[in-house]
This record gives structure tokens, sequence and C-alpha cells, in this order.
């Protein structure tokens, strides 16, 4: 009898310490995946080991524009790159093949291509140009025929001032017509080493992009935030939303009141996310926002697509478009197709490429 007593207690503490730990654990959000097939996939090879860092833009006659970023000889950052262009006329089924147009000309790279429909008409193509360990800095290039050709260069920022970071796929037109484009600079010592966090900022053009002005700059409040790559989407009330890459877990906030001159306080976002960019857009058929993202707080991995309809504040109808163990998938761009269509661009490669690889588009559906 008493043997069965001390069993029986064991047994209830067993349960009650089970019961308690399992309370306290979070459990993981169950995502379906998104309803997608591949468009375009190309693959990294020795010679070369990553094509990054592009955008996509449906242009007026209906067809779509493909820039991005090639790399040869190397998959790192430094290695020497030059931008290419694909072209559809079928919405994205088939794709003429690459063909360069803008070369390193006997720099570090060229890379981080943004795609820009003009309000006023005409395309704009932004890029950085990199010409040392300290000295990177982006440019607009503008085309009048679809891409077909294009602009001399207009600096953005002052070449030799610095080493500037401008993601791909991150430039805007505001409903004002202002033009604005989101800046990390990386100061760097020395030693050639760049300093972690960035110092964040916009640049902007009133003149369709001719003449450019630098935006008021913050940094990190403290030293253990990483602020990195930031992004920017205008809000319904005018408003600018950037979202910052951090070392958190999370996305930061920030918001502009003044067309991206000046940032109020950084806050935490709702979008658990490792050190690795977000990219938000605006669908312009449903005026919702739509996110993709790695959501998760320490892999590039799953890369994952949500909308908010309350302008950023919560995320909704959370679906993966990659979830493959191995893998990391980085640096996303979008276009939309119709209310309930996309095309999601993105690099996708091996943990030790940190996802800077093969180069993947595909076309996803009721997201």
């Amino acid at each position: 009898m008493g043997r069965v007593g001390y069993y029986y207690g064991i047994g209830v503490f067993l349960l009650l310490l089970f019961s308690r730990c399992s309370s306290d654990v979070v459990e993981e959000e169950i995502l379906p995946y998104a309803f997608k097939s591949s468009t375009l996939f190309v693959e990294s090879s020795l010679d070369i080991p990553r094509r990054s860092e592009g955008d996509i833009l449906l242009l007026a006659d209906g067809g779509l524009l493909l820039v991005y970023t090639k790399f040869v000889g190397g998959y790192e950052d430094h290695n020497y790159a030059v931008l290419v262009k694909r072209i559809s006329t079928d919405k994205g089924q088939t794709w003429s093949d690459e063909m360069e147009f803008i070369d390193q000309k006997g720099r570090l790279n060229v890379m981080s291509a943004s795609l820009l429909q003009l309000k006023e008409g005409g395309l704009a193509l932004f890029y950085l140009v990199k010409n040392s360990n300290r000295d990177c800095y982006p440019v607009v290039r503008f085309s009048a025929d679809n891409g077909d050709s294009w602009s001399e260069p207009t600096a953005c920022i002052s070449p030799g001032s610095g080493y500037y970071i401008m993601n791909n796929s991150r430039a805007i037109q505001l409903s004002t017509g202002r033009i604005v484009i989101p800046v990390s600079q990386h100061i760097v010592d020395k030693n050639e080493t760049f300093s972690e966090s960035g110092i964040i900022f916009c640049c902007y053009s009133d003149d369709g992009g001719k003449t450019w002005y630098k935006g008021k700059s913050f940094v990190s409040p403290n030293r253990s935030l990483v602020l990195q790559e930031p992004g920017i989407v205008e809000l319904s009330d005018g408003k600018i939303l950037m979202y910052i890459r951090t070392n958190s877990g999370y996305q930061y906030y920030s918001y502009s009141e003044n067309r991206g001159y000046s940032w109020g306080k950084l806050s935490q976002s709702s979008l658990e996310s490792p050190l690795a960019p977000a990219l938000i857009e605006r669908n312009p058929y449903t005026k919702a926002l739509v996110v993709v993202w790695n959501k998760s707080k320490s892999e590039r991995m799953p890369l994952c697509i949500a909308t908010s309809t309350d302008e950023g504040v919560t995320w909704g109808h959370k679906a993966l478009l990659e979830k493959l163990n191995g893998y990391f998938a980085c640096y996303p761009a979008i276009e939309f197709l119709s209310a309930d269509e996309a095309l999601v661009l993105y690099s996708i490669s091996e943990k030790e490429q940190w996802g800077l690889g093969s180069l993947k588009l595909v076309h996803v559906k009721s997201y």
C-alpha cells in the first residue's frame, strides 16, 4: 500500500510538473505553404557562384523587366559583379537570356538593383557603385524606352564621401512626387573594419532624380542594437514607415512625418526576424501592405509572405515561400500582377553562403 502511494505521488508530481512546463512553452506558429509555381530558377556554378539583390518591374506595355547582380569568381560582397537584365512578354512564364548591360568599369563591382516606374513617365534604375572598401554610393539612371537604353549615372551621394549601402528593391516615389531612397552608412576604421551598425538616413529628390539631398540621420540608441539595411514604404496617411534589419530578433520601425527628411523614435515591430532584410510594399490593387521576410529570430529560413490591413501594425495571412533544411533564402523583391497574384524574387543557397547563390523567381497566388 505504501509503495502504491509512493508511485501515485510521483505520478501526480510529474503530471503537475509537465503541465506547468507545457504552459510555459510558446507553441511554434504553423504556417501553410503559399500557392506558388517557379517561373525562373538560375542555379549558381563555380564560374558564377552568386546571383542576388535584384528587382522586377511590370512595364507600361505589359512586359516584365528583371534586373539583378551577377557575381563572377566569388560570392562575397566585394567580388567582381555586373548587372544583368532579362525580359518577359508573357507575365513571367518565359524569360530572355541574361544580358549584361552595366559593368564595373574597373571598380570592385556594381550591385543591388532597384527599379522604379516614375509617375511622370519613364523608368529609374538605382544601384550601388563600389570603388573600394571606403567608397560605395548609390547612383540612378533613367530610361524612356522601357529599359532598352539608359542615361549616364547620376550620383545620389557624393562619390568618395564614405561607404553607403542601399539594398535592392528599395526606391519609392511618394504621392507628392518626391523620390526617396533609404541608406545606411558604415564607418571603416584604419584596420579596414566596418562598423556593424549603420548611420541611417534617406536621400530624396524633388526634381525627378536630377538633384539629391540627404535627410537627417540617426544611429542606434545603444551599442547592443545593430541597425542595418533600412527599407521604406509610404502609409495611407502620408507618413513613411521605415523598417530596419537588426540583431534583436525583430525588425524595427521608425516613422517620418516630413516625407523622409527626419525620423521618430525607434520601436520593435511584430515581425520576428534574424539579422536579415525584410521587404514591405503596398499591393496597388487591394491597398494592403505585403511583407516578405524570414520568420525566424536566428536564421534566413523560412522565407514567408504576409499581409497587413492596419498599415504594418499587425500581420496576417502568413504563408511559407521556402522552408528547406540546410538552405537560406534572402534579399527579396516583389511585383504585383493582380489583387491576388505576385512575382517574388529572392536568392537561395546553402547556409555556408548565407543564401547568396542561386536566383529564384516564383509566381504566388492567393497569398
